[in-house]
């Protein structure tokens, strides 16, 4: 656009008082000085009004587009003031983020798989820090080795116990089980009145609620 300016300056500049072709300044077609040389002066007149009115055209358009920078340098500004402004929370934020990578990275470098030792019993296991520390939780481990596990008060070394450590998503009945208690146990619901969100969840294979039958796989919403 400056070039273009400085053209139709010099050419203006130029001006005073023919030839077949008719230039177009305002699609960048300007005469040769040849060209201007052969022209008439009423020709000449012509050419520097429309040169003159292109010119002046092209100085609105620097104008609007200098305005136009101005407008965006603010933006920029406004911008950079923002970030800098952000920039202590996000520091607070990344540091939270790496905070929780960490802790994953522990969980998920937790056994699922526990070799009973000589004296262990399942609340002694449950209690250890890299299972459930808290000894309390010893049923969950129970309840995931039953087909291994007769009697909860005789383990034997050398046994491999499986450690769930999700939120499970389905749910084998047990012998003497119910909805109500299911539900009450701590990795599905915590909460005993709950029983009807895995009975609304198992209408295709429950009818009654208050009977389910061992071995049956309930779905446990989520």
């Amino acid at each position: 656009m400056v070039l273009v300016l400085l053209v139709a300056l010099a050419l203006v500049t130029g001006c005073g008082s023919g030839i077949q072709r008719t230039a177009d300044p305002s699609s960048g077609d300007f005469y040769t000085e040849e060209e201007y040389q052969k022209l008439s002066s009423d020709q000449r007149e012509a050419y520097c009004a429309e040169l003159l009115g292109e010119y002046e055209n092209m100085q609105d358009s620097a104008a609007a587009a200098l305005d136009d920078v101005t407008a965006e340098e603010r933006a920029i500004g406004d911008l950079e003031t923002e970030m800098a402004r952000l920039q202590p929370e996000l520091m607070g934020l990344r540091g939270e983020v790496e905070a929780l990578e960490g802790e994953i990275a522990w969980y998920e470098g937790l056994p699922r798989v526990y070799v009973v030792q000589k004296g262990d019993f399942l609340y002694k296991i449950a209690e250890m820090d890299e299972m459930y520390a808290d000894p309390l939780k010893w049923k969950r481990i129970y309840r995931a080795n039953r087909e291994l596990i007769q009697d909860p008060n005789l383990i034997y070394p050398d046994w491999e116990l499986t450690i769930p450590r999700d939120w499970p998503h389905n749910y084998t009945v047990g012998t003497g089980e119910s909805l109500w208690r299911i539900a009450g146990y701590w990795e599905i619901y915590g909460d005993s009145t709950m029983w009807n969100v895995i009975f609304e969840a198992n209408t295709d294979q429950i009818s009654n609620p208050d009977m389910i039958q061992p071995g049956m796989v309930l779905m446990i919403p989520r």
